[in-house]
Order: structure tokens, then C-alpha cells, then sequence
């Protein structure tokens, strides 16, 4: 007599198992429930592929409910670039990629002073859509041996303040902004990378939706001759010590020497300066600029913390800034705030008397500083 047949294998035993291995979770789990169901009651085959089955598709969606709520699933793709460089097409990219005139928006938004910058990743994005910072120029460190985070900053940070001023035109034309910068560290040094790359945003995270690109041909001759005049003076402005004059009295006062001599030629150029229909305003604020520039060079000079914040708040009187609005206004530039010191950190001259104010040059720069460390990586 032939020995009775074994038991037939549940088929939905076998697709639970095989599904769930393919990553079908839903389907996995499914199947290996019914075969459970079936398996005794037709007495067959398959008990423990329907239990791995139901145990591998569980484990899949309890992961997935724990992972996709915080991975960041974004889709690789990379942005499109005109003949001529320009974004045309957003997409995302590494930092590396970055030019000057990018516009982009850091993966994970804007970071703190210290920590890698960006995680590896930015999208770029046309600089007519709303986008979170723009780069607007680079530069190379000279040669030598690792200079430290404080050297880099010694020559990154007025560098790229000056590079600003000649990349916007009108620094003032779009509010309060931060300059901020990536540079080799040790380890990309040793590698022999020196390039800076310099880039600005808005410093609570809010977004630009232009370029602040200045174009010379969208100005007329007046706008483009009072800008330079108190190009000077806001140049010298955005250069200011980061530390107050309590703690470095010697870089506040070479700082106030640098200020008085803004200041002259800012005066000097405002006075040849030919802005019709503004002469009345131009020539109260060079009347203030020159009241004031005696303060500076008096600051420059000062043998102590409060004999520098003391002429410095004389300079503050004479600071000119409703004459420097009503110019802007005649010759129809965007005013800026109408309280500049909240849009300008001013750490240089800053005091624990909350009353000792610091003073703020006419239409200063509306730009604060950042360092943040970060290799730009291969090719930099």
C-alpha cells in the first residue's frame, strides 16, 4: 500500500515570504495573515513561511513608520545652466558646484557659526525665485602653512565685505543681510586647497527673491555717482572689529583711523558729485560728515575703551542719516530701514551700558558677519 501523499504547500505561504523579502511589505503581510488562516483548515504545508512572511513584512512597515517622517526623500536631480551660466532650471547639487552669482538654498536651511555648513548639499535655484542665499565671490589664500581658523578670518572676512560692496552696488537696496563664508580646513589645506567662497542671506532665514547683483546699467549717472561717494565710507563701516573696545581697544581705534579716512573722501566726492534736484540734502550731509569726522580722529586716539565710545557717540550725532534718506529718496533709491542700528550688529563698539549707544555711519552697509567652517572639498 503507497504511503499517503504529504500535505499540499500553501501557495500564499510561499508569496507572503517571497514579497516581503521584495520589499511588498503591505502585500506581504496580507498574504501570510490569509495563509494562516488557511493552512489548518485545509490541512496543509507552510505554517512557518507564512509566520516568516508575516514577521519580515511587519518589521519593514514598523521601520518605515519610524524612518520616513524623518529622512529627507528628495529626488536628485540636477539643475540646468543657460549658455551663458546662469540657473535656469532648479536642481540640487554639492557645494562644490557653487559659482559666484549662484542663488541656492541650504539643505536643511541656513546654519550656526561653527558647524559644517550646508550637510553637502544645496538646490539651486534661479535667482528670480524665492531662494535662502546667493554666492557672489571667490578668492584664493596665499600659499603657507595652515593659518588657523582666527588667520583665514583675518583675510577672508574684509575681503569678502569688500568683494560685497562691488558685487551689489547698493548694499542698502534689499535690508538687513549676513555675509557668510566656506574655506579649507586643515585637512583640505594639507590637500592644498585655498579658495574662499563667499555668499550672503538674510539672517533670520527669511527668503530673497531677487539677485542682490547690482547692474550699473539699471542706475542713472546721479544714483551711480552718489553710490560710489558713500562707497568709502560704507566699505569702512562694514569692517569694523568684532570685538568691542574693552577687549581690543588697538583694533577699535585702528578702526576709527580707517573710518576718518572713509570718511574724508566720502565728503571729498559727495562734494564734487553732481546729483541734480538733491543739492540741498547733499550739501546739510557733507555739513554733519565734516561736524563729525573730527570725532573719528579723536576716537583714533583715545587712550581708553570709554574716552573711544565717547567720541563715538559725538560721531553719532552728526551721523547725517535723515539728509543721507532724503538723497536716496530724490534720486529714487530704495530707502532702508528707518532704524538702521536694529539691521546692523555693531560688535566693534558695543558697551555693557545698554545707554552707550553705538553710532552708525550715514547709510552704513546693512550686512553683519558669519564664519562657518566647511571644506569646499576637491577641485577648490
Amino acid at each position: 500500500m503507497p504511503p499517503p501523499a504529504p500535505p499540499a504547500l500553501n501557495g500564499l505561504a510561499v508569496t507572503s515570504l517571497v514579497t516581503s523579502l521584495l520589499c511588498l511589505a503591505p502585500l506581504g503581510l496580507v498574504f501570510g495573515c490569509i495563509a494562516l488562516w488557511q493552512i489548518p483548515r485545509r490541512r496543509q504545508r507552510g505554517k512557518g513561511l507564512a509566520i516568516a512572511g508575516v514577521s519580515v513584512s511587519g518589521a519593514i512597515l514598523l521601520l518605515a513608520a519610524v524612518v520616513i517622517p524623518v529622512v529627507d526623500f528628495r529626488v536628485w536631480t540636477p539643475p540646468a545652466r543657460s549658455d551663458s551660466g546662469d540657473v535656469t532650471k532648479p536642481g540640487w547639487t554639492t557645494i562644490q558646484s557653487i559659482r559666484a552669482g549662484d542663488c541656492f538654498t541650504p539643505r536643511g536651511g541656513l546654519t550656526k557659526p561653527g558647524t559644517p555648513p550646508l550637510g553637502g548639499s544645496v538646490e539651486l535655484i534661479p535667482c528670480d525665485m524665492p531662494h535662502r542665499a546667493e554666492a557672489y565671490a571667490s578668492f584664493t589664500l596665499p600659499e603657507g602653512d595652515f593659518p588657523g581658523l582666527d588667520g583665514i578670518t583675518a583675510t577672508a572676512w574684509p575681503q569678502c565685505a569688500r568683494l560685497f560692496m562691488d558685487y551689489a552696488l547698493d548694499s542698502m537696496a534689499f535690508g538687513r543681510l549676513q555675509t557668510y563664508y566656506f574655506h579649507p580646513d586643515e585637512k583640505g589645506w594639507a590637500a592644498g586647497r585655498r579658495t574662499v567662497m563667499c555668499w550672503v542671506a538674510r539672517p533670520d532665514n527669511t527668503e530673497l527673491d531677487v539677485s542682490v547683483r547690482g547692474d550699473a546699467s539699471d542706475l542713472d549717472a546721479a544714483q551711480l555717482e552718489f553710490l560710489a561717494a558713500m562707497k568709502p565710507l560704507n566699505t569702512a563701516g562694514a569692517l569694523r572689529p568684532a570685538k568691542s573696545p574693552q577687549q581690543d581697544l588697538a583694533g577699535a581705534t585702528a578702526w576709527a583711523g580707517d573710518m576718518a579716512q572713509a570718511q574724508a573722501e566720502t565728503i571729498r566726492l559727495l562734494k564734487d558729485a553732481d546729483l541734480p534736484g538733491a543739492e540741498a540734502p547733499t550739501g546739510r550731509l557733507v555739513a554733519e560728515l565734516e561736524a563729525g569726522l573730527p570725532f573719528w580722529q579723536q576716537a583714533a586716539k583715545a587712550p581708553d575703551a570709554d574716552a573711544f565710545l565717547s567720541h563715538l557717540r559725538s560721531v553719532d550725532r552728526h551721523n547725517g542719516e535723515q539728509h543721507h534718506r532724503r538723497i536716496r529718496g530724490l534720486l529714487d533709491l530704495p530707502l532702508p530701514p528707518s532704524e538702521p542700528t536694529q539691521g546692523l550688529e555693531r560688535t566693534a563698539v558695543s558697551a555693557p551700558d545698554p545707554h552707550r549707544r553705538a553710532p552708525h555711519p550715514p547709510g552704513p552697509p546693512l550686512i553683519t558677519r558669519t564664519v562657518l567652517e566647511g571644506d569646499l572639498g576637491p577641485g577648490q
